[in-house]
């Protein structure tokens, strides 16, 4: 069971039900004890999974984060996650409509003249080729998406200009710093290349 919101950490902590709570000594098709990071063996596997949401992003004060839960040529299924005051840049799908749920957090949708604010429960439905972004508040934010059909590869505009960061020693791995396309959390691969895990711009 997951706690509500208002409950302190500690205590939404020890009420929630996770893969990880349960032995690795079980039977065929029981469930198995696996870690974060474990996702595509914990669905492929299990068929069960629970854990919160900021457990399964590393959040990074460069860019927003995004983690793949399912998907498919008909829908992808992620999470986004966001420090306080980041911006994941507006940007259009033509070709995919897009549900979001406000897990944590609050901030602003940008997907009309006037930003629509989030709050924890809330739900967005975005038509496809609406322009849309999001803005985080003074905590952390993360979002459940939904996308339908998954985008067309190279088929995104990019509608708000966007700008880098200066690279820092990365809260995940190595260096990083923002996408100044999509606003997206970017590691240096090489040299001094970075690449977007969001929208896999080589910068």
């Amino acid at each position: 069971m997951i706690a509500p919101a208002e409950r302190a950490p500690d205590a939404r902590r020890r009420r929630q039900w996770q893969a990880s709570d349960v032995s690795t000594e079980v039977g065929p098709g029981e469930a198995t004890k696996h870690q974060v990071g474990d996702l595509a063996e914990v669905l492929d596997n299990l068929g069960v999974f629970g854990m919160l949401a900021e457990d399964l992003v590393a959040l990074c004060s460069s860019g927003f984060r995004r983690v793949p839960i399912s998907q498919g040529s008909d829908y992808y299924l992620s999470i986004q996650g966001f420090t306080p005051n980041q911006i994941a840049y507006a940007h259009t799908h033509p070709d995919s409509e897009e549900w979001v749920v406000v897990l944590r957090g609050g901030g602003q949708a940008l997907v009309a003249k006037s930003p629509v604010p989030l709050g924890a429960g809330l739900i967005i439905g975005r038509a496809a080729a609406h322009p849309h972004g999001f803005l985080s508040g003074d905590e952390p934010l993360q979002l459940l998406s939904v996308q339908l059909p998954r985008p067309s590869e190279g088929t995104t505009t990019w509608d708000q200009p966007g700008e880098t960061t200066d690279p820092i020693d990365c809260a995940v791995a190595g260096t990083c710093r923002r996408c100044p396309r999509c606003g997206g959390h970017s590691l240096n691969v090489r040299a001094r290349v970075f690449l977007c895990e969001n929208c896999n711009l080589e910068f």
